[in-house]
């Protein structure tokens, strides 16, 4: 099975990020769910994959995103 989801996967248009890296990639630290920029105007999970056009899923704590090849 774990052989036939890569290629399958290489064919997919969309991408799942981890909600932490993406936090951690724009200066924030992650912690419950939440991104803290350090500033008053933290985001939830949800709220930093939607800004990015995604959809989040909760289960995995990731943002699924369309992206072009």
């Amino acid at each position: 099975v774990a052989l036939l989801a890569l290629p399958l996967a290489a064919c997919s248009s969309t991408m799942r990020l981890k909600s932490s890296t993406m936090c951690q990639a724009a200066g924030g630290t992650y912690s419950a769910n939440t991104c803290n920029p350090g500033t008053p105007n933290a985001k939830s999970a949800m709220q930093m994959c939607q800004a990015h056009g995604g959809v989040y899923s909760a289960a995995l704590d990731m943002c699924e995103m369309e992206y072009d090849k």
